[in-house]
């Protein structure tokens, strides 16, 4: 029996979730490259491969993206790429808990924008997601600054991004708008100021990069395909699993581990996803477009 579209779209979102984990942990891992080059050069490592997915394809598939489409472009090379800076300023593990604030603001904003009804549970799930958040949160100020105001900046460029994602047209061209996003992405990372000039990275960080930008490519495309299947609100509990992902990885290579309360908060945050799975599928007050 085929699975339906809400649990095909769920387990879509969670190989994209694992993904965007994956690509910044072999991100965080490069050594000698500069950081906006190593963004860069990621993006235009990703950029290569859908391009050839793009040219690969019978004439007569290629669509448009639209303003929609272009929209949701921007949006998403602003919050990658603040996502990825922030990913050499703090721990993974504190940048994933700050993004485990992203299903709140998403969920919200899909039922004032979106139109989706939200039940008394759902208000409960991001109550208590608030509540573990802020406990996870309280050790931020002993990291950098400019890495968390990055990891809030782009969690609501994320929030955003979902929202115009399921509002694109059916026949819009999401292999296309990764491409714009990419260039944008990376172009903007390669006018990072304060670099001292370009360096020719290591074999060992190209390996590491070209690995960022086969996770990347998964991450964007995967949460692409799950979006147009299911709705927002049912994918917002699972981007909680990035939060345990992050931590794992942080503590098996960086030996980062939470205190009491950031444990206290992730057990919240893990409460409020199975309240939010348990409130079930949400009602629609109209089609989307």
């Amino acid at each position: 029996m085929k699975p339906g579209p809400t649990a095909s779209g769920q387990l879509l979102a969670l190989v994209a979730l694992f993904s965007g984990v994956a690509s910044g942990v072999v991100l965080k891992a490069i050594g000698a490259t500069p950081p906006g080059e190593a963004i860069a050069l990621r993006s235009a490592m990703a950029f290569a491969v859908l391009a050839l997915v793009v040219l690969a394809r019978r004439r007569g598939e290629a669509r448009l993206i639209g303003p929609r489409g272009g929209l949701r472009a921007v949006l998403d090379a602003v919050a990658a790429l603040c996502f990825s800076l922030a990913i050499f300023e703090i721990p993974l593990a504190l940048l994933a808990a700050i993004h485990a604030t992203l299903p709140i603001v998403s969920v919200i904003l899909s039922g004032v924008l979106l139109k989706e009804r939200l039940r008394a549970l759902n208000w409960l799930a991001l109550a208590l997601a608030c509540a573990g958040t802020l406990l996870i949160l309280q050790p931020g100020l002993a990291f950098s600054p400019l890495g968390i105001g990055l990891a809030l900046i782009s969690t609501l460029a994320y929030a955003l991004r979902d929202i115009v994602t399921r509002l694109l047209p059916p026949r819009t061209d999401t292999i296309r708008i990764a491409l714009v996003s990419l260039a944008l992405a990376g172009s903007l990372a390669a006018l990072l100021p304060g670099q001292a000039g370009w360096v020719m990275p290591p074999a060992r960080d190209l390996s590491l990069i070209a690995a960022a930008a086969a996770g990347f490519i998964g991450a964007n495309v995967l949460i692409i395909a799950a979006l147009r299947r299911t709705a927002l609100s049912q994918i917002a509990p699972l981007r909680y699993s990035s939060v345990l992902w992050s931590l794992g990885f942080d503590a098996l290579l960086w030996g980062y581990l939470p205190d009491l309360a950031g444990w206290t908060g992730i057990g919240l945050i893990l409460l409020a996803g199975a309240v939010q799975i348990r409130a079930g599928r949400p009602t629609f007050h109209k089609d989307l477009p």
